[in-house]
């Protein structure tokens, strides 16, 4: 059997059991993220489709107008999907147990500094051993707080302008430079950021199967969030939430 390897190799005293996984998405939070893949998929193709030149717009024929017309339509549709959904994220993080775990679980700690710090040591080779992850580290902090002020500002803007007769034209001007510019911020933080950071690094290329499944495999684990695997190992209770049982082969990451 071939084994994979990681970027950082560390051993520990615990058994190891390559068939064993842990839950990193449940199903709540697999569907919330699936919702708003589709949804930013839909608000990046119709938003720039304003931004073509003329020339390719006047290749549309007779037909321009019924196709800026649902354009428009689609665009507001996906845009109040994704402000219902992170309004819902909201709710979750707030009022279920698994969303008030995520939300502790994400929110900046001086740890943070120091393994930033640590890493860049580390890829310096000033440190010999790299900081260990819990489940959740810095870079993974700063895109979701980075989502969270993107998504505020495109909803604010976006319903601005979505509303345009009841503001004066500066708030309006105004908005459609923010919208515009965020939309590029967004897309270019997805394709340059998440998109290598979470699919195409070393091990996971060409693509990470987590967000489909919710589980990652127990070797992964230790070596991507060891801290994080080692309070789950120590504790029976944190084992109910994120180990799935060895005999559950469907979807068990639904129970957490």
């Amino acid at each position: 059997m071939i084994q994979k390897k990681g970027i950082f190799r560390r051993k520990f005293d615990v058994k190891t059991d390559s068939h064993r996984y842990f839950v990193r998405l449940n199903f709540n939070e697999r569907v919330q993220h699936m919702i708003f893949i589709i949804c930013f998929i839909i608000l990046a193709i119709t938003g720039f489709m304003l931004k073509l030149p003329e020339d390719i717009i006047q290749k549309f024929g007779d037909a321009k107008e019924v196709v800026f017309f649902y354009r428009g339509i689609l665009h507001r549709i996906a845009g109040t999907i994704m402000i219902l959904v992170s309004l819902y994220h909201v709710f979750y993080l707030l009022f279920k147990p698994a969303g008030r775990r995520w939300l502790v679980d994400m929110l900046p700690r001086f740890k943070d500094l120091t393994d930033m710090i640590g890493t860049m040591l580390y890829y310096l080779r000033i440190k010999d051993e790299h900081p260990e992850y819990d489940r959740f580290y810095y870079k993974q902090k700063l895109e979701y707080g980075a989502l969270i002020a993107g998504a505020t500002l495109m909803s604010a803007t976006g319903v601005l302008l979505w509303t345009e007769e009841m503001w004066p034209k500066f708030l309006l001007d105004l908005a459609t430079i923010v919208h515009g510019m965020e939309a590029i911020l967004a897309c270019l933080a997805i394709m340059v950021w998440h998109l290598y950071e979470v699919h195409l690094r070393p091990r996971k290329f060409p693509i990470d199967n987590l967000w489909l499944t919710g589980l990652i495999e127990e070797e992964e684990m230790r070596e991507e969030f060891p801290l994080h695997y080692k309070k789950i190992m120590a504790d029976p209770e944190l084992q109910k939430l994120y180990l799935v049982p060895e005999h559950e082969d469907g979807d068990a990451s639904v129970r957490a």
